[in-house]
């Protein structure tokens, strides 16, 4: 959507989030499983988060910055961002932005840990699979967006991705909101 020509959030006359004042316009890929035996794709149905009584969707958390020293600027007119890579098959410890748990089996709740797996789980997941995908929280100060959605951004601490500890990179100084998807 090109945000000079219309601007999803204040366009929008209704939400799906918990805080009527979020008219923010949140996408998320789907995911396919893959027929081992014929080749096939079968979309995997969307479920709502534990104790949440909703058909599908996706919860979007707002990530605290963790420390009262971190100012955080909010996400000016027209911003865009993307976490992940759509070209990626496997998964990988060295960019955790991405991972996904197997659900029901008391594993917690803190997000792309040492109980998550960076690809799919390799075995069957009753409860359902949780894929947690974590944005950058350090943006440059000058650019809405870039050609890869990407390089405006950055992680903090370090820049391999996870929740926003540590400080922004010099390159990217300004902490914006970091969004999480489950």
């Amino acid at each position: 959507m090109d945000p000079a020509n219309m601007d999803p959030a204040k366009a929008s006359t209704c939400t799906t989030c918990t805080f009527s004042e979020d008219n923010s316009n949140y996408w998320t890929a789907n995911i396919y499983f893959k027929s081992p035996e014929n080749g096939t794709y079968k979309r995997v149905p969307q479920m709502a988060n534990v104790g949440i009584s909703q058909n599908g969707g996706l919860t979007v958390y707002y990530m605290y910055p963790y420390t009262k020293e971190n100012k955080v600027t909010a996400f000016k007119p027209g911003f865009r961002m993307i976490a992940g890579d759509p070209n990626l098959r496997t998964g990988t410890k060295t960019n955790p932005n991405v991972c996904h748990r197997c659900n029901g089996n008391g594993e917690g709740f803190a997000p792309c840990d040492s109980k998550d797996t960076w690809a799919f789980p390799p075995k069957p997941c009753p409860g359902g699979i949780r894929s947690t995908v974590i944005f950058p929280s350090c943006w440059d100060g000058k650019n809405l967006d870039s050609p890869d959605h990407k390089s405006h951004l950055a992680y903090s601490g370090g820049g391999t991705g996870g929740l926003g500890y540590g400080n922004c990179p010099t390159t990217h100084p300004i902490r914006v909101p970091q969004v999480m998807y489950e």
